[in-house]
């Protein structure tokens, strides 16, 4: 075991985009090299008329949250991914009502630039949305928008986007 220091320095939080797609469309992933480290390089390659879906999410609204943990079977990952997207409308609800049916590779970029790949095709994150209004003037109308997966390997890292 380490030591965990902070190296100090600038360390922003929060997230400044997140997109994700639904594994059906993958046609293939790189994997991290076998006993290295845990970075990736490069996109998934899609499957025609496939891409990455963009979610806009409220400033200070989307997280990301990791929680390893030992099982009987080894170490699992349990994650969440989550962000409010504000508004409603007819084609938001209907978009949101095709999305839920499936399952996603999600991509999460930080303040830092620093991106992490999660899922793969075989271990995908499931998404469900709750809609909301708040009571007062001013309050959020929209939707929170929450993936979650458990995967048996920590999400890599993504370089060469």
């Amino acid at each position: 075991m380490t030591d965990l220091l902070f190296a100090g320095g600038n360390n922003p939080a929060g997230h400044y985009l997140i997109r994700c797609v639904p594994v059906i469309g993958v046609q293939s992933m790189p994997e991290p090299a076998a006993g290295g480290p845990m970075v990736v390089n490069g996109p998934p390659t899609f499957k025609s008329g496939y891409t990455w879906i963009k979610l806009y999410g409220t400033e200070g609204t989307k997280t990301y949250d990791e929680q390893q943990q030992e099982v009987d079977d080894g170490e699992i990952w349990n994650l969440t991914i989550s962000l409010f997207l504000p508004g409603d409308s007819a084609q938001q609800r209907t978009a949101l009502a095709q999305m839920v049916r499936h399952r996603f590779v999600v991509e999460c970029q930080d303040n830092t630039g620093t991106w992490r790949r999660v899922g793969t095709k075989t271990q995908s994150l499931q998404l469900t949305y709750r809609f909301g209004v708040g009571g007062p003037m001013g309050s959020q109308r929209g939707a929170t928008l929450t993936f979650q997966g458990t995967v048996t390997a920590p999400p890599p890292l993504v370089t060469g986007i």
